[in-house]
């Protein structure tokens, strides 16, 4: 990944394979994968962290205590509002592959720059691709 891609050059080239690569009933799961790539292609720290809060967001339910409403919330009204963890974990291998996205997006967003963000959100990318699969 080249660290000066634009985000929407980015976007551009995930768009079609997110769309093959994770069937309609994953919305939540896909979601949170465009948002892992547009941390990846994030120019600051700030929008980094904020897309890695989007992913968070897009996995957990309003309630939980990781969900930061101040971020947004780009998966609003996909589900039942409960997260991909709760809408999407219909397998145990899948439940396992979208807590190990929540636990590498927590990190990411937290990360002290902009070159760790970046890795932590292309590892996000490997996972959530495997969790929508």
């Amino acid at each position: 990944m080249h660290p000066k891609m634009p985000g929407a050059a980015l976007l551009g080239l995930l768009m079609p394979l997110v769309a093959f690569a994770a069937p309609a009933p994953h919305i939540e799961t896909t979601t949170a994968l465009v948002h892992a790539g547009m941390a990846m292609a994030a120019q600051n720290l700030p929008d980094a962290r904020k897309h890695l809060h989007h992913v968070i967001n897009c996995l957990v339910a309003a309630d939980d205590k990781r969900f930061d409403a101040k971020a947004g919330n780009p998966c609003e009204g996909m589900g039942t509002d409960a997260g991909a963890l709760h809408d999407e974990a219909s397998t145990d291998a899948r439940k396992l592959e979208l807590k190990r996205a929540l636990g590498i997006a927590e990190r990411g967003a937290h990360s002290a720059s902009l070159d760790t963000a970046h890795v932590y959100a292309e590892w996000l990318s490997e996972v959530l691709q495997r969790a929508g699969s």
